[in-house]
């Protein structure tokens, strides 16, 4: 224990004055979730609720409701102009100044909008069927006898598209900065040098892997958390947090993560073979699998991609600890229990195999 105690101090001072390993496992998540988090403020309205710029067009026979259609209109978040005629409203869809027009006669209700305008089109077709409906209420005076209305089930919640893509986010930076530190780490110390002259002492494989381990382990946790408050600072993200199951989740998959760096470091020692294969694998894990996207929009071939890669739980864990998820309890165990295991086996295997390569 006292020769592990010294390997951790000694491993401790080679991590902090490790310029790149810092800046990789402090900086790095922080700044991909800005860098990701101001991307999709862009592309989805900011981060708060859409906001729905309609025109609106009224036959004769329609105009005495114009003031109960724009009361309806604002009451459900519409923000509505009236115009003269449907080439108005074709001219002020087609310039991205409004993002649906409608347009409404005696015989007809006409729906306009923008197909290039990508991040709106699924959400103004269902808005659709919702005008309409609230249209044929005001004019016919109806009233709607059997309404859907939605429920807060859970406090402290407010769930935006960047809500649900930061922990995503989260999970392909933290686990990033981990392979690639790790992976790094054990190269520098292959090219200096060190790996041969740690060799003739009584050290082990195994315990050098677990010193380099633990310092990725700790700053790993610290950067998520920093992450996580850097995005409820600038994007105003609030969720149903379980701190215990958000740092066990995070824990677990560091664990994995590092294991996967190492294993990388013994697989390709050379040093940038082992950063290309790293990042292209990273690269096909981010993009197949549900960290920026739900389960529910993949075709079936993704979907059975995704699930055979280890970020997809990772950020599956992440939601359902911060309360935006549904899992089951079980399932989130078992993952934790999976990661934790074939992280550290992965670790103690890497470490052996390391030490032993170094006697040829």
């Amino acid at each position: 224990m006292k020769g592990i105690k010294t390997l951790l101090t000694k491993s401790f001072y080679m991590f902090i004055r490790d310029n790149k390993a810092t800046l990789m496992m402090f900086v790095s998540p922080i700044v991909f979730m800005l860098i990701l988090g101001f991307v999709i403020a862009g592309i989805s309205g900011g981060t708060q609720s859409v906001s729905v710029k309609v025109a609106f067009h009224v036959s004769k026979e329609f105009q005495p409701f114009q003031k109960a259609l724009m009361e309806e209109a604002k009451a459900n978040g519409f923000d509505v102009v009236f115009v003269k005629d449907d080439e108005s409203i074709r001219n002020l869809v087609a310039s991205a100044k409004m993002q649906m027009g409608i347009s409404l006669s005696s015989t007809s209700m006409t729906f306009f909008y923008n197909q290039a305008f990508g991040q709106y089109n699924n959400y103004l077709r269902i808005l659709q069927d919702f005008v309409s409906q609230a249209i044929r209420k005001r004019i016919s005076g109806v009233p709607t006898y059997i309404e859907a209305k939605p429920v807060v089930l859970k406090k402290g919640v407010n769930l935006t598209v960047i809500s649900f893509v930061v922990p995503g986010a989260m999970a392909i930076a933290i686990l990033t900065a981990c392979v690639l530190s790790t992976a790094t780490a054990f190269s520098d110390y292959r090219s200096s040098n060190v790996l041969k002259r740690l060799k003739v002492t009584p050290l082990s494989g195994n315990a050098f892997a677990f010193s380099i381990a633990v310092h990725r382990f700790w700053s790993s946790v610290a950067s998520s958390v920093l992450t996580l408050l850097a995005s409820e600072a600038i994007f105003s993200t609030l969720y149903d947090m379980n701190w215990l199951l958000f740092l066990l989740m995070i824990s677990t998959a560091t664990i994995m993560s590092i294991g996967l760096g190492t294993i990388f470091s013994v697989v390709f020692r050379d040093m940038w073979t082992t950063l290309n294969f790293s990042t292209i694998l990273l690269t096909v894990m981010m993009l197949f699998s549900n960290v920026f996207y739900p389960f529910s929009i993949m075709p079936n071939y993704m979907r059975v991609i995704a699930h055979a890669m280890p970020i997809t739980y990772f950020t599956q864990g992440l939601r359902y600890a911060l309360g935006i998820s549904p899992m089951y309890m079980s399932e989130f165990l078992v993952v934790n229990a999976v990661f934790t295991l074939a992280g550290a086996a992965l670790i103690i295997l890497g470490g052996r195999i390391m030490f032993y390569f170094e006697r040829r």
